[in-house]
């Protein structure tokens, strides 16, 4: 296989590193997490770039209608040379979605939209991409978030690798986890 989940985690932690500035200490990737709108869809662009320079890779398609139902697409299809397809579906926490997950008594939500495109992978793709490899992969700052996935992945039957990211940005630290399950 020509895209696995240590290698699909080698580049999510090389976007991590890349979004680095030096003078002042930033991260581009948490400055626009923790602003309004949007990181997703920025941290699809530049993994698309990342995923579209890769040797042996013979394309990238992002926003692919691979389920059953026709108004549903996974994030990624990476087509290797001598390989298989392979499915990517991405999570990325962000402030104001998070806050909106969040719950005073309650344990932070955001492992259910992981789990809701975990059964899109494992139950709704159509039999072109039905036995293609598959991950998720889920980016997370927040101590609520991580402690509600790993919670999660804790009590869960799935196969999943975990590396933390310190950053420093603005003064400010944090800790990026990345979660890369496999379907």
């Amino acid at each position: 296989m020509c895209t696995e989940a240590k290698q699909l985690m080698g580049w999510t932690l090389g976007l991590l590193q890349q979004s680095e500035g030096i003078n002042p200490p930033s991260n581009k990737f948490i400055n626009i997490c923790i602003t309004k709108g949007g990181a997703e869809g920025w941290v699809q662009a530049e993994l698309d770039q990342i995923y579209k320079t890769l040797p042996n890779t013979i394309w990238v398609q992002r926003e692919q209608n691979i389920y059953n139902n026709s108004s549903e697409a996974v994030d990624f299809v990476i087509k290797c040379k001598n390989g298989p397809c392979t499915c990517v579906e991405l999570k990325v926490e962000s402030l104001f979605h998070s806050a909106s997950l969040g719950r005073v008594t309650m344990p932070h939500k955001q492992w259910q939209s992981i789990s809701d495109d975990i059964q899109k992978l494992k139950q709704k793709r159509n039999p072109t991409y039905s036995g293609e490899p598959a991950y998720a992969i889920a980016m997370v700052w927040s101590n609520e978030a991580i402690s509600g996935i790993d919670g999660w992945l804790k009590t869960s039957d799935l196969t999943y690798i975990r590396e933390a990211y310190p950053i420093t940005s603005e003064e400010m630290q944090w800790t990026v986890v990345v979660y890369v399950i496999s379907i």
